[in-house]
């Protein structure tokens, strides 16, 4: 069934863990064995060449420049690979406003056959005038002094998520499917039951063969720009996030627990969100009973 999911993550250049992050992301996603499509707009669709075209992008930039944005959404199942080709073209061209370069990759094949994503990379540089046009990286001062001169808003992920339902439901109703994606939580749609959290062929195929991965402690990198006094680095016990649990285990658990009340619900999903909130760790949940 068709689902709804989209994550963003910005590339600056003050932030990224190496030089040219947004050229090996490039190349990531546009290799041989997972790219089943690959588009782009006011940039090459060649790999190698968008990767020698960003980098020269990056050089250029100033010292703290945001260099790019990647997305990572769910396609509907019930698309065919053209329409959803289709529906990733006219979401970035919606999104830019058809003046700002971006590239993706639509993985539908091997062990994503089952799990058609897209991959968006954005490059918010209009190539005639070198300004913004999306605004991903506008704060709310920001979004307040356009306002008062009467410019556009900038792109919130808020905005960001309400376009890709807008988009895709649109194509589904053009391909004469009934199915529709929610970017709502499951409490606001009216759905008192916890939502599961995306599992992946490899833990899949781990659970298959009778292994069961195990949490463990990992050094994570503290964002760039932080409180004086805060360390580079911290540690992150997985564990106490997830409760020993592995996803497939807490997808198990959720679909066999007994209703909960709206109460519950609301209670677990903040602690979810305490969870991700304090650790940055936005794809791994509170796994507590």
């Amino acid at each position: 069934m068709a689902i709804y999911s989209l994550r963003l993550t910005p590339i600056g250049k003050t932030t990224q863990k190496a030089p040219f992050t947004a050229a090996a992301h490039i190349r990531y996603i546009t290799r041989s064995g997972a790219a089943s499509v690959v588009i782009s707009a006011r940039m090459p669709t060649d790999a190698h060449a968008a990767m020698r075209w960003i980098r020269r992008a990056e050089r250029e930039d100033r010292a703290n420049a945001r260099v790019a944005d990647k997305m990572v959404i769910a396609l509907p199942r019930e698309l065919s690979l053209s329409e959803n080709a289709a529906l990733l073209s006219g979401f970035a061209e919606r999104l830019t406003q058809g003046r700002v370069p971006w590239i993706g990759a639509i993985h539908a094949k091997g062990k994503d056959r089952n799990n058609p994503h897209a991959h968006l990379l954005v490059r918010d540089r209009d190539p005639d005038t070198g300004r913004r046009v999306v605004l991903f990286s506008a704060g709310p001062k920001e979004a307040r002094l356009r306002a008062a001169k009467g410019l556009p808003e900038p792109t919130t992920i808020f905005k960001l998520r309400e376009l890709w339902e807008e988009v895709a439901n649109h194509a589904l109703k053009r391909a004469g499917r009934p199915e529709r994606i929610d970017r709502r939580r499951l409490v606001e749609q009216g759905q008192h039951r916890l939502a599961q959290v995306h599992e992946g062929p490899n833990i899949r195929a781990m659970h298959a063969r009778g292994v069961k991965p195990t949490s463990k402690e990992a050094a994570m990198r503290n964002r760039a720009l932080r409180k004086k006094g805060t360390a580079a680095t911290r540690v992150v016990r997985y564990q106490d996030i997830d409760g020993g649990m592995t996803r497939v285990e807490y997808n198990a658990y959720v679909r066999d627990a007994p209703g909960l009340s709206m109460t519950e619900v609301m209670r677990r999903q903040e602690r979810v969100a305490r969870s991700r909130s304090s650790d940055r760790l936005d794809r791994v949940p509170d796994r507590s009973r």
